[in-house]
């Protein structure tokens, strides 16, 4: 008898749960009941949702800071990079031509930019070794 008491009182601390309600019984006497805690755990996560994804995205980046873990995923995409299928995947979609386009667009934006094209003609002027007072801007 006290048995079907415990699980018809389980069963209303979870109706209570998930209505917002206070519970009749102490936590702690619930947490006895496995259904009680997988209803409970359900329903904490649903109400703090957020808050649980914004703490395991900054447990991931503090953790994919670490010098041994980012050396070990930098080996890693270099080793998967050198195979085979992948380095055609690669080829065949960089041939795609919205893609091609999708670059080219990207590549005259960038180097509209002033600071680029001042970088640029330094360099031009290096390789080409044209004197600075030669060099005129139209």
């Amino acid at each position: 008898m006290t048995e079907e008491l415990c699980k018809s009182e389980v069963e209303k601390n979870i109706i209570n749960v998930d209505l917002g309600k206070p519970l009749t019984l102490p936590l702690s006497i619930l947490n006895q009941s496995c259904d009680f805690r997988k209803k409970w755990e359900e329903t904490f996560n649903a109400w703090h949702e957020d808050e649980i994804a914004k703490e395991v995205r900054e447990r991931i980046r503090k953790y994919n800071q670490k010098p041994e873990v980012k050396e070990r995923n930098r080996k890693y995409k270099r080793k998967y990079n050198q195979k085979p299928e992948v380095k055609e995947h690669h080829r065949e979609y960089n041939q795609k031509p919205e893609v091609k386009e999708y670059h080219r667009k990207y590549k005259r934006k960038y180097n509209q930019k002033p600071e680029v094209k001042e970088r640029n003609r330094k360099y031009n002027r290096k390789r080409n070794n044209i004197p600075k007072s030669r060099w005129r801007v139209k």
